[in-house]
């Protein structure tokens, strides 16, 4: 990749306005426009959300573990001999998957009937979009509705909020000074990189993705370094055309999407943390361990979700694939590179890295995602304590079977050597990554229901995404959007322990301290909305909000 360096970007046609316009049947009329394949693949949806709304899976339904064993692993087709990833199959929790469902999605990924074809055809309007949307995948009935209210993402002022209290924070850090960089930066104080998604070819008629936004002491963005153009773009001055800054704005947020999805969402929650500690759990204790009981409402169904996402978003003419403007070569490896970019580090090392203790509302999303933490943290400390000294912890042999399967995970992610301590943290970073952070990469519908806020494929000269990928994308947020057992109901999983008391009482404790911190985080978000001058609510982390794991 070359060094960041100033140059004037190549010229933009100016942004055209975009037009307010609503026409009375569009919706209908768009929707039979759609590519067959995009229609099909809204049928498959529409019908999978139906049935699962028929019987919503609730924590009462999570059962006590009963299998014990080796279940086959399968490497992952884009592992590579330095960063190998295994999945197993056969899910205690659910029913192998049905045949039918296989085959169609083989059908859907069928090139000769369904060839990957980008269509231009863009939107009359955002609220044309809008209204498409709603007709095609209601919100409140089909889809969720969003935490977050936003009246716009193309401002100065939503960047901000998007990078430090919406989609944005999790890869926000402080700024590093490069010797290179422009005097305009010299204000810099925070940065959130996206330049490593650079290098990945996309297909013809699209930019590549990559950008590094800079942001002040203040919080606000004061340059881009726009990868495809590779220059600096800064923000005009009174009376230059803003054309180039609105676009390396998009590039940021498309790249940010796309980025967010491959690495942090699949890789990172669902194929390397969720994946090995449920694998480790199912495979190496016993039914009745009391560790194995704790994980149990934590790993409900993730061995079917983790399998399933292989089969519909990973492969060549897949989900993603179609819905990106990457090539599928380009895709795989990003899988693969996204798998060594992983470290193991716990929320307070991650925001002793980033410098935001204290910084309290400046910063919603690391203070709410600290305190969540905090929570998680304590419960698991205690629940260890009650059933394991320090002694114990390291004298059991299936513990010690477990740990060493998380040991087989790629070299890179490093996890803590087997401790008391080291199993808190591991247990901790665990709970609140399928919660939590699941919520904060997974759940991101708010920010493709308008074609203007966010894209998946980036078009020379438009700040628009066009009809098929906003299409694509959405039906996408939908098949992973279906509802799942609540953290706030995490008390009714004492199913799981019959008549065991301790952890019972454990949960419950927990259950509460949960209510509590949810009823803080209310009252902060009432605070912050109120904000002049940093509107910034932050629902990512309240536990009304959050699901017990990754089995969307």
């Amino acid at each position: 990749m070359p060094s960041p360096v100033l140059l004037l970007p190549p010229p933009l046609r100016p942004a055209a306005p975009v037009p307010r316009v609503v026409r009375y049947g569009a919706p209908s009329l768009r929707k039979k426009k759609l590519d067959w394949h995009t229609k099909l693949f809204l049928g498959m949806i529409r019908s999978a959300i139906k049935k699962w709304k028929a019987d919503l899976p609730t924590v009462d339904k999570v059962r006590p573990p009963h299998a014990w064993g080796e279940m086959k692993l399968a490497r992952l087709p884009f592992s590579t001999d330095d960063a190998q990833l295994f999945l197993p199959s056969g899910d205690e929790d659910w029913p192998a998957p049905d045949k039918k469902r296989k085959y169609f999605l083989m059908f859907l990924r069928n090139q000769f009937i369904f060839p990957v074809k980008d269509d231009a055809t863009a939107w009359v309007s955002p609220e044309e979009a809008r209204d498409t949307f709603q007709e095609v995948l209601p919100l409140g009935s089909m889809m969720s509705r969003p935490y977050h209210y936003w009246s716009e993402m193309r401002s100065d002022a939503a960047m901000s909020r998007i990078a430090f209290a919406g989609l944005g924070a999790l890869r926000l850090m402080p700024h590093a000074q490069a010797a290179d960089e422009p005097a305009a930066l010299a204000d810099a104080a925070w940065e959130h990189d996206l330049r490593f998604l650079s290098g990945y070819e996309v297909r013809e008629g699209f930019e590549h993705y990559g950008a590094r936004a800079v942001f002040d002491k203040e919080q606000r963005p004061i340059g881009i370094y726009w990868c495809h153009g590779r220059a600096w773009v800064f923000p005009p001055k009174s009376g230059e055309s803003d054309a180039a800054w609105m676009h390396a704005k998009w590039v940021w947020r498309c790249s940010l999407m796309v980025g967010t999805t491959v690495a942090d969402h699949l890789v990172g929650v669902h194929w390397l943390i969720a994946n090995y500690v449920a694998t480790a759990a199912r495979n190496k204790l016993p039914p009745t361990h009391y560790l194995r009981l704790l994980l149990k409402p934590f790993t409900w169904r993730t061995v079917t979700i983790n399998s399933g996402a292989v089969e519909t978003l990973c492969p060549e003419a897949g989900f993603v694939h179609r819905a990106s403007a990457l090539t599928y070569d380009s895709l795989t490896r990003a899988f693969a590179d996204s798998v060594g970019l992983m470290r193991f580090h716990t929320v307070r090392q991650l925001a002793a890295r980033k410098g935001a203790e204290g910084m309290g509302d400046r910063f919603p999303w690391m203070t709410d995602g600290l305190a969540l933490y905090d929570v998680i943290h304590d419960f698991v400390d205690e629940y260890v304590s009650a059933y394991a000294t320090e002694e114990q912890v390291v004298a059991d042999m299936e513990l010690n079977a477990f740990w060493s399967h998380l040991s087989t995970a790629p070299r890179t992610v490093m996890f803590p050597a087997r401790s008391r301590a080291g199993l808190i943290e591991v247990l901790s970073q665990f709970i609140w990554s399928v919660t939590g952070l699941h919520e904060a990469v997974g759940t991101v519908h708010e920010y493709v229901l308008d074609p203007t806020f966010v894209g998946t494929k980036i078009r020379p000269g438009t700040e628009i995404a066009d009809v098929q990928a906003s299409m694509q994308y959405l039906l996408i947020m939908a098949l992973t959007g279906l509802q799942m057992p609540k953290l706030l109901d995490i008390g009714d999983a004492a199913g799981v322990f019959d008549g065991d008391m301790r952890g019972r009482a454990i949960f419950g404790r927990f259950q509460a301290q949960l209510l509590a911190l949810s009823e803080r985080i209310d009252v902060a978000n009432a605070r912050r909305l109120a904000d002049p001058e940093r509107p910034w609510p932050c629902e990512t982390f309240n536990p009304k909000n959050l699901e017990t794991g990754v089995s969307i």
